[in-house]
């Protein structure tokens, strides 16, 4: 397992973004290269950077760019260079974009090639993982003594902001003292108090469940519109239902990181809780991929064929464009596909990342007619 990271080393990719990069034409720069977290290593990150971007500026010029205009549409990460602060703190790969009155950077945790293209468009396929967060799954560490929420991936994990989630079970809002009959303790068969892990404190059923109620809620309100990153919960395996109870989200996962988070690592925390995703995500690709098929099967899908693709996201037509992850590098130049990417998420469609497609064909589309 890679280092669990805690700090905000990697920028988000929304899908708003990926359909802004899939639609800028003109004379574009796409540039990728892999960059160290730390050590000695880092001083040579914006040193490499700079050398891609003169190789750019060589591409722009050998394409009928003159020096000036080359000049303006790499200008912009000519001055990221002189960004100090930003060049502390990277992640596995940085991603820079630059066209006319254009230009992005994102860092992430994708080990890139270096290279740089300059084409008519920009190298999308690359970041599509990264902004469809398909490989992403929240990780709910969950005791009576406190609460977190972790944005992880294979490679990393930190912690993020609660928001309306209670940090503990003294932070619910309403009455937090159990009515003085809730206090007693019963014979065998009576309930009355359960006894939280780890702490020795008695709690009662009543504020027990509203404490797994509000976390629910407030969970159900952080996870985004149309979100489908698995959520897998690490606290003692009763809390489970509860919580499936109150929060109507179909990607909880069903098995738990058993036991009080509170006396494991973030990086113990991570690892078994990979160990759960990491099924549940082949699954949904092969069930992605099982979809396609089936469309196939009945002549509402494109099999293979960039060009087909793009044409038909431009009228409208794709649904679900489904691409596998050896189409999603950084190998090759921009062609119709990251066209292709912009055109499906501007028009309302969907984009995921397989890891194979029916007839081994590297891309596909699902029609809406």
């Amino acid at each position: 397992m890679a280092d669990i990271t805690r700090t905000a080393e990697a920028d988000s990719i929304t899908k708003a973004d990926l359909a802004e990069l899939g639609n800028v034409t003109g004379p574009a720069v796409s540039i990728y290269m892999p960059t160290a977290r730390g050590g000695a290593e880092v001083r040579e990150n914006p040193i490499r950077a700079k050398a891609l971007i003169k190789d750019a500026e060589a591409g722009l010029k050998a394409n009928g760019a003159s020096a000036e205009a080359a000049a303006e549409i790499l200008g912009p990460l000519v001055a990221l260079l002189e960004d100090d602060e930003y060049w502390r703190y990277l992640a596995d790969g940085l991603a820079m974009y630059a066209a006319e009155g254009f230009w992005r950077a994102y860092r992430l945790t994708i080990d890139f090639p270096e290279v740089a293209y300059v084409s008519d468009r920009l190298a999308v396929l690359p970041v599509v993982s990264a902004g469809m967060h398909q490989d992403d799954f929240l990780l709910l560490a969950l005791s009576q003594n406190k609460v977190r929420l972790f944005e992880a991936t294979f490679a990393t994990m930190r912690e993020i902001d609660l928001g309306p989630i209670p940090a503990s079970i003294e932070d619910i809002s309403g009455e937090t003292t159990p009515p003085p009959h809730q206090q007693q303790h019963f014979g065998a068969g009576g309930g009355g108090v359960i006894h939280s892990h780890g702490t020795g404190a008695e709690v009662g059923d009543v504020q027990l469940d509203k404490f797994l109620r509000q976390v629910a809620q407030g969970l159900g309100e952080v996870l985004e519109p149309n979100d489908r990153r698995p959520v897998v919960v690490a606290a003692v395996a009763e809390y489970l239902p509860t919580l499936r109870e109150h929060l109507a989200y179909p990607h909880l996962l069903g098995e738990a990181v058993a036991g009080n988070p509170d006396a494991s690592r973030p990086d113990e925390l991570h690892e078994r809780a990979w160990a759960i995703v990491h099924p549940a995500l082949r699954a949904r690709s092969e069930a992605d991929a099982e979809r396609f098929g089936d469309a196939i099967g009945a002549g509402r899908a494109l099999a293979g064929g960039g060009s087909d693709i793009l044409h038909a996201a431009r009228d409208g037509r794709v649904d679900t464009l489904l691409l596998t992850r050896r189409r999603c590098t950084a190998d090759h130049g921009p062609d119709d596909l990251d066209s292709a990417v912009g055109q499906v998420l501007a028009t309302s469609g969907t984009v995921l990342v397989v890891d194979t497609l029916p007839m081994d064909v590297a891309e596909g589309a699902i029609l809406r007619f």
